[in-house]
Formats: structure tokens, C-alpha cells, sequence
């Protein structure tokens, strides 16, 4: 013999002992648990009782019905006529709820139980009682109702899913970038201000060496000072356009603009920005 088959028996033994004692419950458990380990019609039988003795009404009646159907010819008509004795004695106990939604697809439970998707292929058989009848569909909100059903009850039940709201959109802002090219631009003005103030302070150095050279002539001093002039010019523009996109350089870094393009030019008057919205 098996392990399995061998468990299968201990544990059917064990449930015959248990309804014996009363703990309906706990020998319905062991008796499903053998049929699972080793499925036989015969047990159906036993678990068909145990339900009825729990007054769970529909869970017999479709332990009984599989029972006469996966027994077929095996099941002894004595035991055969005894059976639907039973079916009989339950069928006024139990209601029948047509289910549906106004969607399509919904998952459907009843007190937490799956019994299918809508549309559904046939009615649903509940207990009598205070049903919970519940229906979920993704993105959607649950519908639930509750319903109190008397045996042999005949219902419908429709239940409406309504759209989740979607989440508003976020506006999400791109990382911001430190704009490189300025800072860039501004490091190349101020490299230059500082190329060209060295030059203007060496043309200044000359010019003074060439007034004081008693040999110098006139157009060699104007030249020197016209150099340095040059330079002096060069160097103070070069400064004030590094100055400027240095401020610029600052505010690109620290603002942050979402919709915006901004980009500086250099001018002969200066650096400008040219913005675009």
C-alpha cells in the first residue's frame, strides 16, 4: 500500500471516529482531506453528511449529486434510493440567485466565496440567510449587497461597478541640469580678462619705458599708449561680460524653469539672453 493510500485510510478511519464523537467539523475535514489523498466516490457519501449536519444545505446537495454520478452503477441502489431521499429533503432549503453586472468579467463571490465570472452560466445556489453577494473587477470599485434569502427563494441580484477616478496627472519636472555652457562661457570671459589685463599692464610697463628713453620718438610713445588703450579696453569688457554671465550662469543654476529656453548671446555690447517660451 501506498503512503498516500495509507494516510487516505488512517484519516478516513479517524473522521468516522469524530462524527461518532459529534465534531462534525473536524471529521468533515479529515474526510476531505482522504478524498484528496485518494479520491473515491465513496467518501463523497460521508462529506455529503457532514455538510447536512452543519446545515451547509447547497455543499451537500453537491456532495450527494457527485456522489450518484461519479458512483454511477458501483453505488448500491439500496444506498442510490437513500441518497436522493436526501437530495429531495434538501432541495426546499436552498435559495436561487440570478447574478449579474453591469460589466462584464467581474469576479463574484458570495460571503467571500468565488463562484465565477460574469456573465455567469448558470444561477447560484445560496444557504437561506443573510447572504453577502460581492463583485471586484480591476480599476474598478467593488459592489456588494447584502440579501437575506429563504429557502426555495428565487432572486436576482445586479450589482454596479463604477470606475476608479484616475489619478491626476503629476507633473513631473526633469532633473534639473546645471547649464555647463555658462558657466563655460563665463570662465572663457574671465580667462580673457585676465589674458588681456596682463598684456594692458606689460603695454602700460613699455609705454612708461619709452617715455622715459630721452632717444624715443613721438610715434613709438602714441603707439605704445594707443596698445595699452587697446588692451585696457579689451580687458574691461572682457571683465564685465564675465561678471555678467557669471550672474547669468548663477540664476540658470539656481532657477529652475520648466517651459523655458535660455541662452546667451555675446554682442559687441555685451552678452544678451535670448529666451524662448
Amino acid at each position: 500500500m501506498s503512503p498516500r493510500m495509507e494516510e487516505a485510510r488512517t484519516r478516513y478511519s479517524r473522521g468516522l471516529k469524530l462524527y461518532d464523537e459529534g465534531n462534525i467539523i473536524a471529521a468533515r475535514v479529515e474526510f476531505e482531506r482522504a478524498y484528496e489523498l485518494a479520491p473515491s466516490y465513496r467518501i463523497l457519501y460521508n462529506i455529503g453528511l457532514c455538510y447536512k449536519k452543519q446545515n451547509d444545505y447547497v455543499e451537500a446537495l453537491k456532495a450527494f449529486e457527485r456522489y450518484l454520478s461519479d458512483g454511477g452503477d458501483e453505488v448500491p441502489e439500496e444506498r442510490r434510493v437513500a441518497v436522493n431521499k436526501e437530495i429531495q429533503d434538501l432541495r426546499p432549503n436552498i435559495a436561487t440567485v440570478t447574478i449579474s453586472t453591469n460589466i462584464p468579467g467581474a469576479s463574484i463571490t458570495v460571503d467571500d466565496v468565488p463562484v465565477g465570472q460574469t456573465p455567469l452560466s448558470q444561477k447560484v445556489l445560496v444557504n437561506p440567510g443573510r447572504r453577502r453577494i460581492a463583485a471586484s473587477k480591476s480599476g474598478m470599485f467593488p459592489a456588494t449587497k447584502s440579501v437575506v434569502f429563504a429557502g426555495s427563494d428565487v432572486q436576482t441580484v445586479s450589482l454596479e461597478l463604477v470606475d476608479l477616478p484616475k489619478a491626476a496627472t503629476e507633473t513631473r519636472e526633469e532633473p534639473h541640469k546645471v547649464p555647463y555652457w555658462a558657466w563655460g562661457i563665463t570662465g572663457g570671459l574671465a580667462a580673457g580678462a585676465i589674458v588681456t589685463g596682463v598684456l594692458a599692464l606689460k603695454a602700460n610697463s613699455d609705454q612708461n619705458a619709452l617715455v622715459e628713453r630721452e632717444d624715443s620718438s613721438r610715434p613709438d610713445i602714441d603707439s605704445a599708449r594707443d596698445k595699452t588703450k587697446a588692451f585696457s579696453i579689451a580687458a574691461d569688457v572682457l571683465t564685465a561680460s564675465a561678471v555678467i554671465m557669471g550672474g547669468i550662469s548663477l540664476y540658470l543654476t539656481l532657477h529652475k524653469s520648466e517651459k523655458s529656453t535660455t541662452t546667451a548671446r555675446l554682442t559687441p555690447g555685451g552678452v544678451s539672453l535670448v529666451g524662448q517660451f
